[in-house]
């Protein structure tokens, strides 16, 4: 089957601008980039004034499937991706039970060729169970498929485990991608150490359960520890969303040191501040959570000169049950996978902070080649790889109504909000399976 997609506009860097081509896919893979292509045989597609962009990459999404498939599963959490723009996505191991042994990450990359519509990846526990006591088998591991290593919502406790973690990454060339965040797990020890000397107070840096309280303050104290032990061991290291001022200024002067540290922002600690938290609800308790208009400024300046590698969802789907319990017991996480592109669109590249180009690298080729999937051909648009591609509308004009998502949960704090631009055809090896945010192909 042949797909002729005609008159795309393409992003050019240099000069920046857009140039307008024709793209004809060949089965699975994309056979000419060229104006004026004929193929008689192909089914056409017109994508005047519409933008071409590699197919879209989350390299930070929770699908819960296994044990959690109430909240989402492969399927769902595929279906959300497809219907925003996203082509490939990399789940974190903090399922039920986590990703944590070889035999684990092959059942699930199983399940995901059986349910999935989109590309799907995941990272494996940096350590067992993800209770911070002793490292998971990284060789198998990797062997089995994983992408990268994370402790998904716990900072590995340990400074000699973390050494060794990021040791054990550089020996097998597979990231290490922390969560430097304030955790239960974090909280019990830290409490427990001080009650065995003696202390009954908690330290400044423990973190506080209401919208009402100061934010959590240990992320920048853990990046900064993890930075240095990637500076020891020249080790390569991915900071997860990065929340705060003092942390993108700690990134900053690490990569000007030659450190190989990257990191990601996710839309809402761009877009979302600590008093509108108070104003959402508890759709808008995260972790981390939003921050000061200070903070939010400063993370948005880290992305757009770089410091900040790349844009991930994090999207934690929960039960409408779960979100609307009062603030201190609902769980931590927004959905995003429906919004990120739009979000980014309208408030990121509209107001010129991004760069129509910079704000596509970050959601494509920037986080395929950190993640390593760049030799397959994900984040690129070029003949000869495989067909994964997002067609954008920049101004589609719509609103986010959670009713009408694919994910099964409702948890997205932007409900009501109007952007501007949207996938309007979502491409995956040759195959569209979505359409104007509408699915018309996949497995189930």
């Amino acid at each position: 089957m042949k797909l002729l997609i005609k008159e795309a506009s393409l992003i050019k860097k240099e000069p920046e601008g857009l140039e307008t081509l024709d793209v004809l896919i060949n089965g699975e893979r994309i056979e000419e980039i060229g104006q004026d292509l004929y193929a008689p045989e192909a089914s056409i597609i017109d994508a005047h004034g519409k933008i071409l962009v590699p197919g879209l990459v989350d390299a930070h999404v929770h699908f819960r499937d296994p044990g959690q498939e109430y909240k989402e599963d492969l399927h769902t959490g595929s279906m959300a991706a497809a219907a925003g723009g996203f082509t490939t996505v990399i789940a974190e191991p903090n399922t039920i039970p986590p990703i944590d042994t070889p035999a684990r990450i092959c059942h699930l990359l199983d399940m995901a060729k059986k349910k999935s519509i989109i590309n799907f990846y995941s990272k494996a526990a940096i350590t067992k169970g993800l209770k911070g006591n002793s490292l998971t088998d990284f060789i198998k591991l990797r062997e089995a498929g994983a992408m990268a290593f994370s402790d998904d919502g716990n900072p590995v406790p340990g400074h000699r485990l973390m050494r060794k973690a990021l040791i054990k990454g550089k020996q097998n060339r597979i990231l290490v991608s922390p969560h430097d965040e304030e955790s239960a797990l974090y909280r019990e020890r830290v409490l427990r150490k001080r009650m065995k000397r003696g202390k009954q107070s908690f330290c400044v840096e423990m973190p506080y359960s209401s919208p009402k309280a100061g934010p959590y303050t240990s992320e920048a104290g853990f990046i900064k520890r993890d930075i240095d032990l990637a500076e020891e061991t020249e080790a390569r290291l991915h900071l997860s969303h990065v929340s705060l001022a003092q942390s993108v200024d700690i990134i900053a002067k690490a990569k000007k040191r030659g450190v190989q540290v990257t990191s990601e922002a996710t839309p809402h600690h761009l877009l979302l501040t600590e008093r509108m938290a108070k104003e959402i609800g508890p759709n808008a308790k995260v972790n981390p959570p939003l921050r000061s208009e200070e903070d939010v400024a400063a993370v948005k300046e880290g992305l757009a000169n770089g410091t900040i590698d790349m844009i991930s969802s994090d999207h934690a789907p929960h039960s409408p049950e779960e979100k609307n319990r009062p603030w201190e017991e609902a769980p931590f996480g927004v959905i995003g996978l429906e919004t990120t592109l739009g979000l980014v669109l309208t408030f990121l590249v509209r107001p010129d902070i991004l760069k129509l180009y910079q704000a596509i690298d970050k959601m494509t080729n920037i986080p395929a080649r950190i993640f390593g999937l760049d030799v397959l051909g994900i984040g690129q648009l070029r003949p000869g790889i495989k067909a994964d591609l997002t067609l954008i509308d920049l101004n589609k004009k719509w609103m986010v109504e959670v009713n009408h998502f694919y994910s099964k949960s409702r948890n997205c704090p932007f409900q009501g909000w109007e952007l501007y631009g949207k996938a309007v055809l979502t491409v995956v090896g040759g195959r569209i399976i979505a359409r104007d945010g509408v699915i018309v192909s996949g497995n189930q």
